[in-house]
C-alpha cells in the first residue's frame, strides 16, 4: 500500500474481552504457624473473573525472620509468582498487575515462622470480568 497510512488493528488474544469491573482491597490472615510455616489460601476466582494485584503489604508476627512466597492455586515452584526474603514486613508494587487467572486461587506462604505466628496480607486488586 504505497503512500497509505497503516493503522493498528485489534488482534484477539488472552486479554481480549476483559473489562475492568471493580477495585478491591483484600485483607486476610493465616492460621497460627506450625512447623515454621504460615499459609494463606484464598478461594478460587470464578471462571469469568481475573485479578490484577497492583499493590500489597505483607507482615508476620514471627519472632524469627521469615520469607514469603506468592503462588497461584497451590504451592509449587511452577506456580511461583513472586516472593521476598523480608516476610516479617514488606511492600510490593506490580505496575502491570500480578495476574491471578480465572479458576485460580492466590496462595501466600511464610517460611521460617516461629510457632503460633500469623501472617497478614493486604492487597489492592483490579477485578476484570469477561465481557
Amino acid at each position: 500500500m504505497a503512500g497509505g497510512i497503516v493503522l493498528p488493528r485489534q488482534i484477539a488474544g488472552s486479554a481480549s474481552g476483559w473489562q475492568l469491573a471493580d477495585y478491591l482491597t483484600v485483607r486476610a490472615r493465616t492460621d497460627p504457624a506450625t512447623g515454621g510455616r504460615a499459609v494463606l489460601e484464598l478461594d478460587p476466582l470464578p471462571g469469568d473473573v481475573l485479578w490484577l494485584v497492583d499493590h500489597a503489604v505483607v507482615a508476620c508476627t514471627s519472632s524469627a525472620p521469615t520469607s514469603v512466597r506468592w503462588y497461584t492455586t497451590r504451592e509449587d515452584p511452577l506456580n511461583l509468582l513472586d516472593g521476598s526474603s523480608a516476610g516479617n514486613f514488606d511492600v510490593a508494587d506490580w505496575p502491570v498487575g500480578l495476574q491471578i487467572e480465572p479458576g485460580s486461587a492466590l496462595v501466600v506462604v511464610w517460611s521460617g515462622a516461629s510457632d503460633e505466628a500469623t501472617g497478614v496480607m493486604t492487597a489492592q486488586v483490579r477485578v476484570l470480568r469477561r465481557g
